[in-house]
């Protein structure tokens, strides 16, 4: 696995990597102090997911994500925060296609389990946070679920093809980009979307994806995304 992590505090990125290395082993990871740097790695090396801290000296997270997720659509970006963020805030990155969040100031069982989540292609939200505490959580370095996308969809009452679409909306991917790697038509890619949102009876893809975090769903790990193979992608 391939991981991009986008933060100025070089100590905090010492750590992350050493955490991320006992989950994986065989990651390599690339580090980045400013949103520029990120954003030069970004386009030039395949990569399976980034972490992105929302203070940067050279611009806000908010903005960084969306010039991320402009430059590579099919790079899953988690977003990491050192302050608890409001409601509307994780709104507003949540409707950037984040995947996701890994706080900084949580003690490390919490941490943990965040990226555990973000490496198994789940999503970790502060509500998800609670619900973990309350019910003891995993602990460090616990094992993450391995659960085929076949068993999962059955276990959420989808078709395999839904399942496929779900992983890719969850890790922030337009329908544009989920239709070419599914090989369908856009408004097929729409029709699927829409039956997922009555399915899990949500309104938009935000609520969905605050549904999977609360679920503790996990749809399998990122697959890796080369900057080679992005397409334009300009959401209908």
């Amino acid at each position: 696995m391939r991981i991009l992590l986008i933060d100025d505090h070089p100590i905090f990125r010492a750590g992350l990597e050493s955490l991320l290395r006992q989950m994986e082993p065989e990651v390599q990871v690339f580090h980045a102090g400013t949103c520029a740097e990120g954003l030069d790695i970004a386009r030039v090396e395949p990569l399976n997911l980034a972490f992105l801290d929302l203070n940067l000296p050279d611009a806000d997270g908010l903005t960084c994500l969306l010039d991320i997720k402009q430059a590579r659509p099919s790079l899953p970006v988690v977003v990491v925060s050192g302050e608890g963020l409001d409601p509307a805030m994780m709104t507003r990155l949540l409707d950037a296609k984040a995947m996701g969040f890994v706080p900084k100031s949580e003690q490390t069982d919490m941490l943990v389990a965040a990226l555990q989540s973000a490496l198994a292609g789940g999503v970790f939200l502060p509500a998800a946070h609670l619900d973990a505490a309350a019910s003891g959580g995993p602990g460090p370095l616990a094992p993450r679920p391995r659960h085929s996308l076949a068993s999962l969809s059955v276990e959420l009452g989808l078709t395999p093809r839904q399942g496929d679409v779900l992983k890719f909306l969850v890790q922030g991917l337009p329908n544009k980009l989920i239709a070419a790697k599914l090989g369908i038509s856009v408004p097929v890619v729409k029709k699927h979307v829409s039956d997922l949102l009555a399915h899990f009876r949500v309104v938009s893809r935000t609520q969905l994806v605050a549904q999977i975090a609360e679920r503790r769903v996990h749809l399998g790990p990122p697959e890796i995304s080369d900057p080679r193979d992005e397409i334009s992608c300009v959401e209908d």
